[in-house]
């Protein structure tokens, strides 16, 4: 398809709004949940208490994430045979009614142990559609930029992500400041839930004016769609799709431990007011916003590799001592801890899911991207909060959390170490080198 360099731009920019849009609401419906587990945990688990209580209600936070791989294997799959501009469309509208419908849930009072089986089948119906959500917005952005500027145009999906979290943070954060405690537990914390009914709906208009990315809609007018796009990622694209597993568990835990995981540390560990702690991560998330289009166009110019692994070693030097900082009884000291630990998470963000995507060809980047991430996500964030809340009771060291952040960036970085550099890949046809296929 013919193009000027207006055109290719004005779609880019339109592509990249669109999945910035869906994602940002979809990260606050799924964020939502963690953000109030604390009050959550007795509302659904009132037999457990302290810790054990909070790592009930972070095991069903982790169930989403078991959910997410298989709605990434569906959507990926339709995503490659039918568009990717449909496919977003269902995914933020199952996410969304799961998210309602949370929030009308009644509690373990009133109906006793089907509450909290209510609750976890919602949190895996949310799952099931946020597997879907990233590799089609990672694979729409990217593919709909101009070739030179697709590590800032595909950035757009980090800064949803980051808007997503830090709107839902403030929701919660200001519910929390209004209402007392007894308010909160009674009703206020159904409020954040209930709003994604007309975020949904603005989302939903508004991925509807978007056309499908250029390079699909070249696809289907040359070629016939692949049949078996899961099968033809497991069997051509094995080594790509091990590299974005480990990518994404370790941006992922990373991310999940420096920034929704501080608000359990802050507020359950560290006895912080649980107000203060939703308005950290309110500033934590939002800071990096600056930095991911800055990354990604870094990334346009010195290589997708070389950001991502700066942000990794940021991770490295960082963790462990932010997180001594903010075990030293000042909020001010745990706000610039957190804060300078969100530099490292910024930087690889906006680099990151370029990277997916140019890791596979236009027939099966939605299915690869997806299922790479996924799992990756569910050994990532879907178990980060919990293992660090294991490793704080287990061991009694409020610091252990951060041993677990250096491990996996660690991880990240040898998997970086094994890539090529893919910045001026030709999208349309990303296929493994012969040492790609043998890694």
């Amino acid at each position: 398809m013919t193009q000027t360099p207006e055109d290719a731009t004005r779609i880019g920019r339109r592509a990249s709004l669109a999945a910035a849009v869906g994602t940002a609401i979809e990260y606050y419906d799924f964020a939502v949940y963690g953000y109030l587990a604390v009050v959550l945990a007795p509302l659904f688990f009132p037999s457990q208490d302290g810790l054990i209580g909070v790592l009930s209600t972070l095991a069903v936070v982790a169930s989403g994430f078991l959910a997410r791989p298989l709605g990434g294997l569906f959507f990926g799959r339709l995503g490659d045979r039918k568009g990717r501009r449909a496919v977003l469309m269902a995914t933020v509208t199952v996410m969304g009614i799961a998210t309602v419908l949370t929030g009308l849930l009644p509690t373990y009072a009133t109906i006793g142990v089907f509450a909290p089986i209510l609750l976890t089948l919602l949190r895996i119906l949310q799952g099931f559609s946020a597997g879907g959500e990233i590799g089609g917005a990672a694979s729409l952005s990217t593919e709909s930029a101009p070739s030179k500027r697709r590590g800032l145009f595909g950035s757009a999906t980090s800064v949803g992500i980051s808007l997503g979290l830090a709107g839902a943070a403030a929701v919660v954060g200001t519910l929390t400041s209004l209402t007392s405690p007894e308010q909160m537990a009674s009703w206020g914390w159904r409020i954040p839930f209930l709003i994604a009914g007309p975020l949904l709906v603005g989302a939903v208009l508004y991925r509807m004016r978007v056309e499908d990315s250029p390079l699909f809609q070249e696809l289907v007018e040359h070629s016939e769609p692949t049949k078996a796009p899961i099968s033809e990622v497991v069997r051509e694209h094995k080594a790509a799709t091990a590299r974005v597993v480990g990518i994404a568990y370790a941006t992922m835990t990373t991310g999940g431990l420096s920034s929704v995981y501080l608000l359990v540390h802050l507020s359950a560990v560290l006895g912080y007011s649980l107000s203060g702690a939703l308005w950290l991560i309110v500033l934590i998330v939002l800071m990096p916003l600056g930095l991911i289009p800055w990354a990604g166009s870094l990334s346009d110019r010195f290589g997708r590799r070389r950001v991502l692994a700066a942000g990794l070693v940021g991770f490295l030097i960082l963790g462990v001592p932010c997180f001594w900082v903010m075990q030293q009884g000042s909020l001010p000291l745990a706000i610039l801890a957190a804060l300078v630990l969100n530099i490292p998470f910024g930087i690889q963000q906006g680099v990151v899911y370029t990277q997916y995507s140019e890791l596979f060809p236009t027939r099966v980047r939605y299915t690869g991207v997806s299922l790479g991430f996924n799992i990756g996500g569910v050994i990532g964030s879907g178990l980060v909060s919990v293992i660090a809340t294991s490793l704080v009771a287990a061991t009694g060291n409020s610091l252990s959390p951060s041993w677990y952040l250096v491990f996996a960036a660690v991880v990240g970085l040898l998997v970086v170490a094994t890539m090529r550099e893919t910045s001026r890949s030709d999208l349309s046809s990303a296929v493994p080198t012969p040492a790609d296929q043998k890694a």
